[in-house]
């Protein structure tokens, strides 16, 4: 398969925190298709942060381009647009139009930005993240590339900026298609996407999840090796007053979240203090099947009510702990988990009850159909929805003068010859569900 696709994320292609985007990326580049992972936004203040996504190194790196090898013949670039965006809270003094110009706006211009990195490029894929605001200047730029938008957190919750919700309505509008990945995800669009169904064109594809690891046997992962213990992996928060209360409640059991999601400091001090909650700050995505096949259960504590403003319904998580046949104890998440055989909570008393009964469990069935959710199958139908795939060199001229001057770089080595994250509010965070 010939051509170019670039997908825009938020997250880094080295990361703990590896999303849907990857395994689209990766099918992408398996296929033959030249692969570019877009990282944004990086804004230049993250050059004074020490965080996996936003510090000096990552950002300098990715904006000289590194490729990293898939496997022998398949490299997949990954580069950064460095930008004066500032954090959100200044939002609420600053101006939308100011917010946005900031957002866009670096020490480079995007067109040089594109005409090295984007160049020849046949497909954009747009996550729901911040990278939606160059939907225009791609357009422009590349007026015959196909322009998909992968919304898998549609941004309609109510912590979203009115200024992002009204760049993700321009993105929807502009996109040839939008793939959609659940109903919840679509009956949001339709409550606040005025005639959506008639001014967007979408279809439904969902996430998946690489089942074959969740059935295999590993060794105990050093942190939960001989404990009782009840785990959380994930990209979103969690409810700490409940694993307080629940560590306090259950002290044969331990917890432990594992979140790239820092929690405030005075969090962070109280978990210290309790001698069977633990925190860690995130693991490499090829870890996350020992852990989940090792441990005693699995729990998904979201902050109180979480479920009610986020269409993210039965997300990857769930399959994994599904495929390895653990418990799985919710609080705050979709109605639709109590149908399939999640132990589904809503108070602090019945979650740590569920808690306490699913640690006596060794096994659980579910009555859950992951027939066709493995990423292999869900790659191929999303090669299937944004192609076929022509090389062209369509877009203007000045934009297109020059091929790419990145080819033949070593593998995870910096394109320009040099050497070779956890969110909070002032940080541009992953928008995506499946961690």
């Amino acid at each position: 398969m010939a051509g170019k696709i670039v997908f825009i994320t938020s997250h880094n292609w080295d990361t703990r925190r590896q999303g849907g985007f990857h395994k689209l990326a990766e099918a992408a580049c398996r296929a033959g298709l030249e692969t570019v992972f877009f990282s944004f936004p990086r804004p230049y203040y993250g050059l004074l942060l020490k965080r996996e996504q936003l510090n000096a190194e990552v950002i300098k790196k990715l904006s000289a381009g590194v490729r990293y090898e898939l496997e022998e013949g398949r490299e997949i670039l990954n580069v950064t647009f460095p930008t004066f965006r500032i954090p959100d809270a200044c939002g609420k003094v600053v101006p939308a139009c100011i917010m946005n110009f900031l957002l866009r706006h670096s020490l480079g211009s995007f067109r040089s930005f594109a005409k090295k990195f984007l160049y020849g490029t046949d497909c954009f894929v747009f996550e729901s993240c911040e990278g939606i605001a160059f939907v225009d200047k791609i357009r422009k730029f590349f007026p015959n590339a196909k322009i998909i938008y992968r919304p898998s957190d549609p941004l309609v919750y109510a912590t979203v900026p009115e200024r992002t919700k009204a760049l993700e309505h321009n993105m929807l509008l502009k996109a040839d298609k939008a793939l959609l990945v659940n109903e919840e995800g679509l009956a949001a669009y339709r409550r606040t996407v005025p005639e959506f169904d008639q001014k967007v064109n979408y279809t439904m594809l969902p996430n998946g999840v690489d089942l074959a690891p969740y059935m295999r046997r590993y060794p105990e992962p050093e942190p939960i090796k001989g404990k009782k213990s009840i785990v959380y992996v994930g990209a979103w928060g969690v409810e700490w007053p409940l694993l307080y209360r629940a560590a306090e409640e259950l002290p044969r059991l331990h917890f432990f979240v594992v979140c790239p999601n820092y929690p405030e400091k005075s969090v962070l001090n109280k978990v210290e203090k309790i001698p069977n909650l633990t925190y860690i700050p995130g693991i490499k995505s090829g870890e996350v099947p020992a852990w989940i096949t090792n441990c005693t259960a699995v729990m998904v504590p979201y902050v109180t009510d979480f479920y009610k403003d986020r269409p993210l319904g039965i997300t990857a998580k769930y399959y994994q702990a599904m495929a390895a046949h653990k418990p799985i104890v919710a609080y705050s998440d979709t109605e639709k988990l109590a149908g399939v055989g999640v132990s589904l909570t809503y108070s602090y008393e019945d979650f740590i009850a569920e808690v306490g009964k699913a640690a006596a469990e060794k096994y659980r069935s579910y009555e859950f159909d992951l027939t066709g959710r493995d990423w292999e199958v869900i790659g191929k139908k999303f090669l299937s929805e944004v192609g076929p795939f022509d090389t062209h060199e369509d877009a203007e001229p000045e934009t297109q003068a020059a091929a790419s001057p990145v080819a033949g770089q070593e593998a995870g080595e910096s394109v320009a010859g040099q050497a070779a994250d956890s969110p909070t509010n002032d940080e541009p965070a992953s928008k995506e569900t499946d961690e």
